[in-house]
């Protein structure tokens, strides 16, 4: 059965049949779970990998136990379905791992085809709901939270960004994900200490925009399927809300897991190809050696309790490692297409159709930089774009655009530019 799930007797002898008060049928079915945790919000927070669920339903003739995943699904999933019970309550042990986020209820049918619907009860690990605290301080370059602006446009930078060695024990790290330009990049102190090629979510299944905090890295982490189109098509053979285990050669997830909230993930890349291109469920994806480096970053810079032979164990084998980032680490995803970086235009591939800013508003951009609104028509920024696709960007210098020769000095240029995996200059 899906997730780890054992059922269980909880009473044997006679079943009978328990009516409401109001006699007009079987009394409503119950659901309860242990251990029960503390309450936070609308969660009831679950403090084991595994628990029991306990279906009290005398009488019924099918008992259907069903779980609705936090993030966007299709449909439910149907975890386990018991026909004709013998016992008045019925326990099901449920192998959670540690992902779970979702409501859970039993469905009951009676003879006679009556059925009834226990309450639900939503339940979730602590690291999938948790509300991070609210002064965790925005260790950036600041500005581009809460807008689609990338980090790196001299706007928010003043022209040029300033690099760094990265220094073990400083925990001013931050992270921007630019998402047409598949790139991300590890801050420290305001300087950029490291930028990586990486791939991203389908068009589909759009990587969601917006600021975000990562809460805990995960080495050989277990995957639970959603029930999404893109689990069908991916060709895996899995059931959704089955357990994959770090072993499994149908887990997706590779090696490591950075958490974002909400199912969104920083995780391995199936293969190099991945890099550069839309191909996940929502999520990051990076080469492993990339993912490797900036875990292990991540860990020094906030002196995380784990230990480099604990990591190096986790790389060699499937064992699980788990480590909380606490404070949470600051994650901006932005969507910029076009971004004056450095003293030069970029313009990248409008990746998910949102959308590219208007002429006037670019122009009211370039003007602040010196550059004559009838340097940039309307013709000559679409012969730029025409140089864009889903692999290149176009780039010219803010000097050349000034003088008029946005297309003789512009150029096309590969987004991954260095070689897949490496980071870049």
């Amino acid at each position: 059965m899906g997730m780890g799930l054992v059922v269980a007797a909880a009473f044997s002898g006679a079943v009978a049949i328990a009516v409401a008060e109001d006699g007009g049928g079987p009394a409503k079915p119950t659901l309860r779970v242990e251990p029960e945790g503390e309450e936070l919000g609308r969660w009831r927070l679950l403090d084991a990998d595994r628990v029991k669920l306990f279906v009290t339903a005398p009488g019924a003739e099918r008992v259907r136990l069903v779980y609705r995943p936090f993030e966007a699904v299709e449909r439910p999933v149907v975890l386990t379905t018991i026909d004709a019970p013998t016992e008045e309550e019925i326990a099901i042990e449920w192998d959670t791992g540690t992902d779970l986020a979702g409501d859970v209820w039993a469905e009951v049918g009676y003879p006679g085809g009556g059925e009834e619907k226990t309450d639900v009860l939503p339940l979730a690990h602590p690291a999938s709901v948790r509300e991070n605290p609210a002064d965790v301080p925005l260790d950036s370059v600041g500005g581009s939270v809460d807008s689609d602006a990338s980090a790196r446009s001299d706007k928010l930078t003043g022209g040029e960004i300033e690099r760094t060695d990265f220094a073990a024990g400083d925990p001013r790290i931050w992270v921007t994900v630019d998402v047409p330009a598949f790139r991300l990049t590890l801050w420290q102190d305001g300087k950029e200490v490291k930028t990586y090629s990486i791939g991203i979510g389908r068009k589909d299944f759009p990587l969601p925009i917006g600021a975000r905090k990562a809460t805990e890295i995960i080495w050989n982490p277990d995957w639970i399927p959603p029930d999404s189109a893109w689990v069908a098509s991916s060709k895996k053979h899995v059931e959704p809300g089955e357990r994959i285990t770090a072993d499994d050669p149908r887990n997706p997830l590779g090696k490591v897991k950075i958490r974002l909230g909400n199912a969104v993930l920083i995780h391995e890349a199936a293969k190099p190809s991945d890099i550069g291109h839309l191909v996940s469920h929502g999520c990051v994806r990076m080469l492993t050696a990339d993912l490797y480096d900036l875990a292990e970053k991540i860990v020094a810079a906030r002196s995380l309790p784990v230990t480099p032979a604990q990591i190096e164990r986790a790389k060699k084998t499937t064992a699980k490692l788990d480590v909380k980032i606490d404070p949470p680490l600051w994650v901006d995803i932005d969507y910029d297409t076009e971004v004056i970086e450095s003293g030069h235009l970029h313009l990248y591939p409008d990746v998910y159709a949102r959308g590219r800013k208007s002429l006037d508003d670019l122009r009211e951009e370039l003007e602040e930089r010196g550059v004559a609104a009838k340097k940039l028509d309307e013709r000559t920024l679409d012969r730029m774009e025409r140089h864009v696709s889903p692999s290149q960007e176009f780039v010219v210098g803010i000097d050349d655009l000034k003088a008029g020769r946005a297309l003789t000095s512009g150029k096309a240029a590969p987004l991954v530019r260095t070689g897949v995996g490496k980071p870049r200059a």
